[in-house]
């Protein structure tokens, strides 16, 4: 246990302000907001000539950062191209890069599973894992994929841990709310996740009725509380750079009561089935089993609330109303909230960038969020590019302090692997089921968190070091003495025996699939084996730095690095110890590295 409590302290290091330094800054991927001027030879020595970074592409190192916030993972290729062409144009080629469908996806796969176990058609959840693994893999569109899985973050919903199992078609639908709504507007993607038939399952609206008084029954109100909580404007009233609002005697404002919460849980009553599986007429009282989870819910109005109801802003919603047009009204109140630019942008930030971003860099992203420029307010697109290309995203000066950094969370870390060594298979299947291994080792599977609070809180602040200093370190939490050593193992394996099982044939009851030993996941390691071969351990370290490290692995861990593998060079015979092996050996030790693990 003492090499994982080792590991823990030095991956909070960098929260207490133990860093890479960078002297030489300028054109490192930080060049947005960056002037440098010049001076001739006048006896004012005025600057005559400047360069305000306009057009300036980052070096490799800045690219490989920029990578490392905008991705789930990239590979030298793909850091060249950044280097060469500039953020700017990544970006917008990135907003304009085609959509294949989440759902399209998981049916080609539902129905290639088909074929190999004919007698089993459900709608598994597994499938669910490969589709993302797939995409990831297939698609180039990097960035729609990493903020997708941020904003699952925050619109959570789990079919692995709910009674939303073995839907599979509304599921992979509903991630193409947040994957092809990445780029759109916040306020569509709000409505679209309420009508959704998963999250009305999962969060008990679907069925949800009117208050009985006659048999003392009344709505549902975990939809309401969440979409305030979690998915809007949180518990406290905020400032626009996400700092809490105080009262005349100094105390937090919280943002709504349980009074507010039974008000908005009547708006969300009347939603059940919007289509059938079979065909059949849908109606209020068909239950989830014959529910067609890709269409979304209807409202039926004889099971709505159509009383008067009063919103957190005082907005009355009048008697009479349909239940869509309060509906409508209620998330018109809630996305036009003060406390939502800030809520959402801390978020995304976190999921992007840094898990403590300034009030400063929240206030210019919320100020986007607000208006997009065009006076448009909730647009994710220009939220996004903010975050990314904002000096607090590209300054490196900002390596050096403590509240730079986040912790890289264990699906990145695998995709990072995946996606850096150009992971194939034979059969192009990449049928990787995360859900128990490595999921329920590294405390995280795609859409598989434990609650609708996600798998660790953006609150969450390790006691010893980060509290004290008023800081948080949200995946810190799912961060403890089994999944550090789990992931220490499922990382080797993964890099030294195989990425993960590749799950293309019928098991023995010919009812569902299992690993499929000819059809092996590969990790491509051809030009880092050439690279050591033909110029040595020291040049490998150092693509592996850019490539893993984003640059930032110190002197010290590659002197380590260089010497440990130079002994077992030394000490085995080559037959034991071939380029191969010294290569896997140089990308583990770099993998569990605290510069590689804290992102900064």
């Amino acid at each position: 246990m003492r090499f994982y409590f080792q590991l823990s302290f030095f991956l909070l290091l960098p929260f207490l302000g133990i860093a890479q330094t960078y002297p030489d800054h300028f054109g490192t991927g930080q060049y947005v907001g960056v002037s440098v001027s010049s001076s001739d030879e006048d006896a004012d020595n005025s600057a005559l000539n400047s360069v305000n970074g306009t057009g300036l592409t980052p070096d490799l190192v800045g690219a490989a950062r920029f990578l490392a916030q905008a991705t789930m993972g990239y590979n030298y290729e793909q850091i060249e191209y950044v280097n060469q062409t500039g953020i700017d144009t990544w970006l917008e080629e990135q907003f304009e890069t085609p959509m294949v469908s989440y759902a399209e996806t998981y049916r080609m796969i539902y129905d290639s599973a088909l074929a190999i176990i004919p007698e089993n058609d459900s709608e598994k959840n597994e499938y669910l894992s490969y589709t993302f693994y797939e995409m990831l893999v297939k698609q180039p569109d990097f960035l729609r994929h990493k903020i997708a899985f941020a904003l699952s973050q925050i619109l959570v919903i789990s079919p692995t841990t709910s009674n939303l199992g073995g839907r599979g078609f509304g599921n992979s639908d509903y991630y193409d709310i947040l994957y092809q709504g990445a780029f759109g507007n916040y306020r569509d993607m709000l409505y679209d996740v309420t009508l959704h038939a998963s999250m009305g399952v999962y969060l008990s609206i679907f069925q949800n009725r009117k208050a009985d008084f006659a048999l003392g029954t009344y709505p549902d109100e975990n939809y309401a509380r969440e979409i305030m909580q979690l998915f809007t404007i949180g518990l406290l009233e905020l400032n626009n750079d996400g700092t809490k609002k105080l009262d005349a005697n100094g105390n937090f404002i919280p943002t709504y009561n349980i009074k507010d919460v039974q008000e908005l849980s009547k708006v969300f009553t009347g939603f059940a089935c919007g289509a059938t599986t079979n065909g059949s007429e849908p109606s209020f009282t068909k239950g989830k089993g014959a529910t067609d989870f890709t269409v979304p819910m209807t409202m039926y109005d004889g099971y709505h609330d159509t009383g008067e109801k009063k919103m957190i802003d005082g907005t009355i919603l009048p008697s009479g109303q349909t239940g869509l047009q309060d509906v409508n009204n209620a998330i018109d109140v809630l996305f036009n909230h003060p406390n939502i630019a800030p809520f959402i942008s801390i978020r995304l930030i976190q999921q992007l960038v840094k898990s403590n971003p300034s009030p400063a860099y929240v206030s210019r992203i919320s100020d986007v969020f607000n208006n997009n420029g065009q006076g448009v307010r909730g647009d994710l697109k220009a939220v996004v590019k903010a975050i990314l290309i904002d000096p607090e995203a590209r300054n490196c000066d900002l390596i050096d302090t403590p509240q730079t950094g986040k912790l890289l969370q264990p699906i990145e870390r695998l995709t990072n692997l995946f996606l850096a060594f150009d992971v194939s298979t034979p059969s192009g299947k990449i049928w990787f089921r995360d859900e128990n291994k490595p999921g329920k080792t590294i405390e995280q599977a795609f859409l598989a968190a434990p609650s609708v609070f996600n798998f660790f809180s953006p609150f969450y602040a390790e006691k010893e070091f980060v509290q004290p200093a008023d800081m948080v370190s949200p995946e810190f939490q799912i961060l403890n003495a089994t999944s550090g050593i789990h992931y220490l193992n499922t990382i080797e394996k993964a890099i030294k025996n195989r990425p993960f099982l590749n799950r293309t044939i019928a098991n023995d009851s010919g009812l569902g699939l299992t690993y499929n030993s000819e059809d092996e996941p590969i990790l491509d390691f051809t030009d880092e084996i050439d690279l050591l071969n033909t110029q040595g351990i020291s040049a490998l370290l150092d693509r592996l730095n850019l490539l893993l490290c984003r640059g930032q692995l110190s002197a010290a861990a590659k002197s380590t690095i260089e010497n440990t593998i130079t002994q077992y060079q030394t000490t085995l015979s080559a037959s034991n110890y071939p380029p191969k092996r010294a290569v896997q050996d140089a990308i583990y030790f770099i993998m569990i590295s605290p510069n590689y693990m804290v992102l900064k």
